[in-house]
């Protein structure tokens, strides 16, 4: 039987499919989102985020000469693109970014991306991350290599090439030049880096600039940036241990023993099997139970040193410490403080009748009567 479409049932469906055309739209933007960081980032997305405070107008400038450039290379690439070696290609592009995008000067303290686009300057890491971001959108198989204190590019032709990204003259140079480069001399010592361990290098440059400006907490911001980027950054973690140490040792200096030992505590959280922290653990403990001994803190300064684990890795002995204390007291005509400490260095070695017959024998004057 032939069923009568009402006007009322129109109108119904209409309905239905309006709210579901907005609750589609509505849900776009989370879709959007949601694409977004279920993908991989990309280089420069990463190397955005690795500057950390970059602004919104910085970024958009940045990143709109970038697309600029990116625009140009489509529009004028030589005739017969196709034909051109992998080599000869690499070379067209990394001529265009020097001669467009990277014009300034080298400046070893410039990993920002943003200001090598914006300003022209570069160093290793900034010129590195520009040149992969362009030889990707050129098609060109390449990967960023380091070593200690240096990164570049290689080109994965046949056979390989390295690209020293901060030299203008690079594919111009003769093969015995090129063969004195820091990329080349590495050789077997060289290393890949991923997209994130390249971003991560941003901070971690950042970090050493700030620790040689004396910028301890602001280096190890850096550092622990440049390891959430990249965990397995092993030079990373050897950093911010020396930076660590580098800051106790400086709080010493300032007579802020209880920063030192916090700090020490942070060192052994974060690389506890590490065998170089234990000369740096004798050294910060060491000095701050010197400056307690000096302050009179003789008290303080037994407990800390017998919390060690190995207390043969220390300058201090529990019986030298006793005795300065006994001798700080009788210097200052405590007697009564000194033949406390004597009694006390007896006690802590009861276990030990030749140290206490020495004691006893040393400090006679304070044991008669």
């Amino acid at each position: 039987m032939l069923r009568i479409w009402k006007e009322s049932d129109r109108v119904l469906w209409m309905l239905i499919l309006f709210y579901l055309v907005i609750m589609t739209v509505a849900a776009l933007p989370t879709l959007q989102r949601s694409a977004a960081a279920s993908r991989p980032a990309t280089l420069l997305e990463m190397a955005w985020a690795a500057e950390g405070n970059l602004s919104e107008d910085d970024r958009t400038a940045a990143h709109q000469r970038l697309t600029k450039h990116l625009a140009w290379m489509e529009e004028n690439l030589p005739r017969q693109w196709g034909r051109y070696s992998i080599e000869e290609r690499a070379a067209w592009v990394f001529q265009s970014m020097h001669e467009h995008l990277l014009f300034g000067e080298y400046d070893e303290n410039q990993n920002a991306l943003s200001k090598a686009l914006l300003e022209g300057n570069y160093n290793c890491v900034s010129a590195t991350i520009l040149y992969q971001i362009l030889t990707d959108r050129a098609g060109l198989p390449t990967v960023a290599m380091q070593t200690r204190g240096h990164v570049w590019c290689r080109l994965l032709s046949r056979p390989e090439l390295d690209v020293e990204t901060t030299c203008p003259t690079w594919f111009l140079l003769e093969p015995h030049d090129q063969g004195q480069s820091p990329a080349v001399q590495a050789a077997d010592e060289a290393r890949t880096l991923s997209t994130r361990g390249l971003a991560a290098k941003i901070p971690y440059n950042k970090a050493s600039l700030a620790a040689a400006q004396g910028d301890y907490p602001g280096a190890i911001e850096y550092l622990n940036f440049a390891l959430s980027l990249d965990p397995q950054d092993a030079a990373a973690m050897r950093n911010r241990s020396a930076i660590l140490n580098n800051w106790a040792v400086a709080c010493i200096g300032q007579k802020d023993c209880q920063t030192a030992l916090d700090i020490l505590k942070r060192m052994e959280n974060q690389r506890p099997h590490d065998p170089d922290l234990e000369l740096n653990r004798s050294k910060i403990v060491d000095a701050v139970i010197d400056q307690w001994c000096h302050q009179g803190r003789f008290s303080e300064a037994l407990r800390l040193l017998q919390t060690q684990d190995d207390l043969t890795s220390s300058r201090h002995t529990v019986r030298s410490l006793y005795q300065k204390w006994i001798q700080d007291a009788a210097s200052r005509g405590d007697w009564y403080e000194a033949k406390n400490a004597l009694r006390l260095a007896i006690s802590a070695h009861e276990d030990d009748p030749l140290t206490v017959a020495q004691l006893r024998r040393q400090y006679r004057q304070l044991t008669a009567g």
